[in-house]
């Protein structure tokens, strides 16, 4: 399968696993743009008209009470892999180094799955794609108070406690709060953004974002984002990889309803159980962050 042409001819969760991802690593949640060192700007940031300044202010108001609205959400979702590495069809269009088909969950304000079902690669040495296990996609859900990741190649399920200030907008604050929780004075703040809808698209709004701050462009050089125009609910996202080269596209399930009344809270969000063969482990960093506690105070 490849991504619908207008998607394979643009110019990347975890969508929310990036955010998560780094929070499990330790890293502190992103500072406040007026703390942000900025970071190097492009070349050419957009300048718009006053018309479509007004255009943007009102979708990104019109976004921003749409979100506010969803309280749960869930979804099948395709995703396609970029980089140097990929292959070349006949007419030389480049294919995806990597393809996989994966499912995402969310509950307000910061609960979420995310998970890989199938995935096939690209062999360089077989000229062929290979099917990749199920088992060995990226896989992580967070219930607003841990993170929960599961890394199949060190046969490990990590437990990643959230220190308090992370605690009920992970999700939103992240570096992509394009999906979910998406604020219009943050969103006009941390990045230029311009509507970028092709002429002959009536059923789709899309999305430039550039990133104005160090923080962002460390995780991305460019974000577009195609919205549903009936909904204003996510349709497919090209994250550029700093470097402008690698990229990744995500195309969401547009069938699926905006509440999802099978969505279990407690089944989907709990604290998942360590596969066989697998080793438990929890890091907690509000307790890497404390200071050392004194003889008195243990």
């Amino acid at each position: 399968m490849h991504p619908p042409r207008r998607l394979a001819t643009w110019p990347a969760l975890i969508l929310l696993g990036g955010w998560l991802a780094a929070a499990a690593a330790g890293q502190p949640p992103a500072a406040a743009p007026a703390a942000r060192v900025a970071a190097v700007p492009p070349a050419q940031p957009p300048t718009l008209t006053p018309p479509q300044q007004a255009a943007l202010d009102q979708l990104l108001a019109a976004w921003e009470a749409r979100n506010n609205a969803v309280r749960t959400w869930s979804c099948t979702f395709h995703k396609w892999e970029y980089n140097a590495w990929s292959p070349a069809d006949a007419g030389g269009e480049r294919l995806a180094f990597a393809e996989s088909t994966g499912e995402l969950k969310y509950a307000a304000p910061d609960k979420g799955l995310f998970r890989i079902r199938e995935s096939k690669q690209w062999n360089p040495d077989t000229r062929r794609y290979e099917i990749r296990s199920g088992e060995a996609g990226e896989h992580w859900v967070c219930n607003g108070e841990s993170i929960f990741e599961f890394r199949h190649t060190d046969r490990q399920l990590r437990e990643t406690k959230l220190p308090p200030e992370m605690r009920g907008k992970a999700i939103s604050d992240g570096p992509l709060p394009f999906v979910f929780g998406a604020k219009a004075d943050t969103l006009k703040k941390r990045y230029w953004m311009r509507i970028i809808t092709p002429p002959d698209v009536r059923d789709q709004v899309w999305l430039e974002s550039l990133p104005r701050y160090q923080a962002d462009a460390a995780n991305f050089s460019k974000v577009e984002l195609i919205l549903q125009a009936r909904d204003l609910m996510p349709f497919a996202i090209q994250i550029f990889k700093p470097g402008g080269q690698d990229r990744d596209v995500y195309q969401f399930d547009p069938q699926t309803s905006l509440i999802d009344k099978g969505l279990d809270m407690i089944r989907d969000f709990a604290k998942p159980t360590t596969p066989f063969g697998y080793k438990f482990i929890l890091e907690d960093v509000s307790a890497q962050a404390a200071p050392p506690a004194t003889a008195a105070g243990r």
